[in-house]
Formats: structure tokens, sequence, C-alpha cells
């Protein structure tokens, strides 16, 4: 089903939906260039009448800026324009693009997004509600105290509604890796208390590929938490096959409350330089570690 500019505006649940309902708008980049890259996202909980943002922000490898705002009240302006804390969020003339702002305690930056194709719809996360990506092109600027740096870099743009409830997810691998308008990856890895998933998709040369099989080989750091880099394979389902690697040049911690009856959520992102073929890339590594058993490892130990 295509999306539409309808699908792009704020959603409300349904009379029977609960209140692990949620809604999410979030825009990750990285400019592996600069060594800059940030992470912006809203949480809207209509049920509990409560919003959140979570919004970090490094420059030339480190991180500067970071915005933990919780139990906002809900924003009356669409998503389509909407300011909610320091963050705020404009919607372009078309489905691909937006532009946004994002302030911290010294600095700030601002970004215009730009899809490589029209988003496409991946309900996988969202069983019973709807989960759209797209990925593209960022270009601005952080604007420090002392100085400006510009911004070329790549981003990944997300936007889904729905009952949504994180405790399923045991553990988790997702990077999105852009090599330019011709190539690009979204791919996920999850282990959840269902079982394991394995989805996403490749733009390559203007088309879209579903991914039917990722092996995203995630190097953890020795704090168990933070991703290092991957060794990554994916076929899709036309049959293609793809080998990427990626090295992290800067982490940070991500998450917070807001996502579902479940409390929150957190994980480790990784700003990172990939490499497809010759072709150097950038992107995002996320890696969220196995915090509880599956039921069939509990078995296994006689745990029940």
């Amino acid at each position: 089903m295509p999306i539409t500019r309808e699908d792009t505006k704020t959603h409300r649940p349904r009379e029977e939906d609960d209140e692990s309902w949620q809604e999410s708008f979030f825009l990750g980049w990285s400019d592996v260039e600069s060594r800059c890259g940030g992470s912006h996202h809203v949480s809207l909980n209509p049920h509990l009448k409560l919003a959140h943002v979570w919004s970090w922000l490094v420059v030339g490898g480190e991180v500067v800026g970071r915005s933990q705002l919780h139990r906002l009240p809900l924003p009356t302006d669409d998503l389509r324009t909407m300011r909610l804390g320091t963050l705020q969020f404009m919607a372009g003339e078309s489905i691909r693009s937006l532009t946004m702002g994002a302030q911290f305690e010294t600095c700030r930056v601002e970004l215009e997004y730009q899809g490589f194709h029209d988003p496409i719809e991946l309900n996988v996360l969202r069983p019973r509600g709807r989960h759209y990506e797209s990925m593209g092109a960022v270009q601005g600027e952080v604007i420090l105290p002392d100085r400006a740096v510009k911004i070329f870099g790549s981003g990944w743009q997300d936007h889904s509604w729905g009952p949504r409830n994180y405790s399923h997810t045991l553990s988790e691998r997702w990077l999105f890796s852009i090599f330019g308008d011709d190539l690009a990856f979204s791919i996920y890895s999850l282990n959840t208390s269902e079982g394991r998933r394995e989805f996403g998709y490749v733009f390559d040369g203007g088309k879209i590929h579903l991914i039917k099989t990722a092996r995203v080989g995630a190097l953890v750091a020795d704090d168990g938490l933070s991703p290092a880099g991957c060794n990554t394979f994916v076929r899709t389902q036309t049959g293609r096959g793809y080998k990427l690697s990626g090295e992290v040049y800067a982490a940070a911690l991500t998450g917070g409350p807001g996502w579902s009856g479940t409390g929150g959520y957190f994980g480790m992102n990784g700003l990172s330089e990939f490499v497809c073929g010759g072709r150097v890339g950038e992107g995002i590594l996320e890696i969220a570690e196995m915090k509880s058993l599956t039921a069939d490892q509990r078995a296994e130990l006689q745990m029940d």
C-alpha cells in the first residue's frame, strides 16, 4: 500500500486500543566525513496523555548534546509541523522530504532530509499497526558556540503507530547503511519471545528488494553494550546477496521511557563507516543485548 500525505500526519488510537498504543517519529543521520551524527525521536502516548523526546548529537566523534524530555503534554499541532520540547519537524512539499531542528544546551543542529525513494511500509515491527521508513541524504549545519560545521551526510527516517510492546524483543540488531542515491540498506535482526525475525530492504539501482535473511554479525565492545563494528550478509527475496562491513567511529546510548505499557527501551547506537564492494558509506549500527532468556533457553536449563 503506497504511503500518502495523510499517513504522514498524527494518528489517534481506536476505542478498542489500550495504553500500549504509541506513535513514533524519528530521524537518524551520519556524516562520516565530519564525524558527526545524531538521533532525534518523538514518542506520543495518547492514552497516557504524554509525549517524550529522545535526542542526541555527535560532533567530531564526541557526544556534545543530549535531550531527554519525558512526560511532556501531548502536542496540539500535527506531526507535519510539530514542535515538541527541543525538537521541531516540518514536512516538505513531498512525502520524501522534511526539515528538522534540534536544540541542545550549548549547540543546535538544523537539517534538511530528502529521501531517495518513496517511504516503504514494513509492518513486521507493528503487526497490529503501521510502520514506514525511507533512506536519503541530509544537509545542514551544526551550530556550536565557537563555530558552525556543515553537514553533508546520510539519513534514515521512520514513522509508526499502533500497539507496541517491546518486552517481546529480547535482543536486537538494526542498521542503516547508505552508499549513495543508488545503494542503501535497512537491515533488522531481532530475537523475540516468538522467534527470530530477519527483514528489511535493499535499495539498489532505483528498486526496492525486500530482505529474506540477514546476518548482521555485530562486534560488541568490552563494556557489553557498545557496538564496535559488523560483518554483515543479507540475501533478498529476489535472490540478490550482499556483504558489507562497518566500523563504529562514535557511540551513544539511546532510549528512555515512552514506548508502550512496558515502560521504555534502551540500546546503543554506533555512528559507522561502512564498506561494500569497494564503496564507502555511512549510517548507524544499533544493538540491544539479550536481557532475558527465551522460553526454549529456559527449558534447556530447566529453569521453569
